[in-house]
């Protein structure tokens, strides 16, 4: 599996977005994913690919709650891509990983699946099916408006 991107939990995107950018960071679309209750905006700086993740409504709960509780601002996952979703999670599961977050399609990534497992001596991995195409659906504000 290849590394597609290291996921960021913050508190506030907007603040957020203003502190990469001016590291040169490009940023495509904020998205708001009500199922997983986060924003989301994905970034690319010299070929390496971030995420942004803040809480989406205060009043429920966000899978980086508890991230956010202990520090600001903080890489809480590394996400890879598969070209076999299901074969990637039973081999990392013989590993010792365990699915924390079942496989389910997911609005930032097109409607290709994800998953998210962990394991006591790594962290947090989530694993998202390969695209087709070489940008993974990402773009950026300027591939936008062009």
């Amino acid at each position: 599996m290849k590394i597609d991107h290291i996921g960021y939990a913050v508190k506030r995107i907007d603040r957020a977005l203003n502190v990469f950018e001016k590291l040169g960071f490009v940023f495509g679309q904020v998205i708001d994913d009500a199922e997983r209750n986060v924003k989301l905006a994905f970034g690319e700086k010299d070929g390496y690919r971030i995420e942004l993740v803040a809480p989406l409504d205060k009043k429920a709960e966000s899978p980086v709650d508890r991230y956010l509780s202990n520090a600001a601002g903080t890489p809480y996952h590394i996400c890879y891509q598969s070209e076999e979703l299901d074969r990637d999670v039973e081999k990392l599961e013989k590993q010792g990983f365990k699915v924390v977050i079942k496989p389910r399609a997911a609005i930032a990534f097109g409607g290709r699946r994800v998953v998210f497992m962990m394991n006591i001596g790594f962290g947090l991995m989530e694993i998202v099916e390969k695209a087709s195409n070489s940008n993974y659906g990402f773009q950026t504000k300027k591939e936008t408006v062009m």
